[in-house]
Formats: structure tokens, C-alpha cells, sequence
């Protein structure tokens, strides 16, 4: 029986990862995926959302929704995001939010940078 996260080594052999590492590097492809890239996973691309939450604003329930639906999308139901905010101290034009997560019921932190969607 195979447990999640794994990821592929250099050798290609299979290795287990650590959870929150994992988590945080899958929302980063998100925040930075469009939603019209992968048509048969819309739920996927969240690069929109982030550069549409309020940098005024420090909750975002809405992508707290947005990363639940996503990993229940993905089989993933061993965590959860139970807060997404944007960081007391931030530099102008930064787009930085602080992820509570709870992997297997025990909280744990991390950030996601998003950055905009790309004009054209």
C-alpha cells in the first residue's frame, strides 16, 4: 500500500515526503495555474483567486473554499486549510499568505507567494 505525499527521487524511485512541504509546493502551482489550463480540473488553477484577493483584506475565506475543494478534488483527505491571510508586515506589491493548514488534525504553517495572471 502506497501513502501520500510521495514524489519521484532522482534514481526514480518512489519516496515518501513531508506532508506540509508537499502541501505548500502543490499550492504554489496553483496559486501560479490559470484556471483555463487544465479545462478538466478547473478546481486546480487558482492563479485568479490569489490575485483577486483584497490586499487590504487580512482573511481569505474564499481561498480557504477554493484550496478545500482542491484537495478534496485530489483525493486529499488527510489535510485541510482552515485560514488563509495575508502577513502583518508586507512590502508593497507582494502577493505573500500565510496558510494554516491541519495535517491529520495537527496544525501546521506555511506561506504561498501568487503572483498575477499574465497579460496577453
Amino acid at each position: 500500500m502506497l501513502s501520500l505525499p510521495l514524489r519521484i527521487t532522482p534514481e526514480g524511485q518512489l519516496e515518501r515526503t513531508d506532508p506540509l512541504s508537499s502541501l505548500l509546493e502543490m499550492m504554489r502551482a496553483m496559486a501560479a495555474t490559470s484556471r483555463q489550463a487544465w479545462p478538466h480540473a478547473p478546481w486546480f488553477g487558482l492563479q485568479e483567486l490569489f490575485a483577486e484577493a483584497s490586499p487590504d483584506v487580512q482573511e481569505h475565506p474564499r481561498l480557504v473554499l477554493a484550496l478545500n475543494a482542491a484537495f478534496a478534488g485530489l483525493g486529499i483527505n488527510w489535510a485541510r486549510v482552515s485560514s488563509v491571510r495575508k502577513p502583518h508586515t508586507r512590502v508593497q506589491g507582494e502577493r505573500n499568505f500565510d496558510i494554516t493548514l491541519l495535517i491529520d488534525g495537527k496544525p501546521a504553517f506555511g506561506n504561498v507567494a501568487a503572483s498575477s495572471p499574465m497579460a496577453g
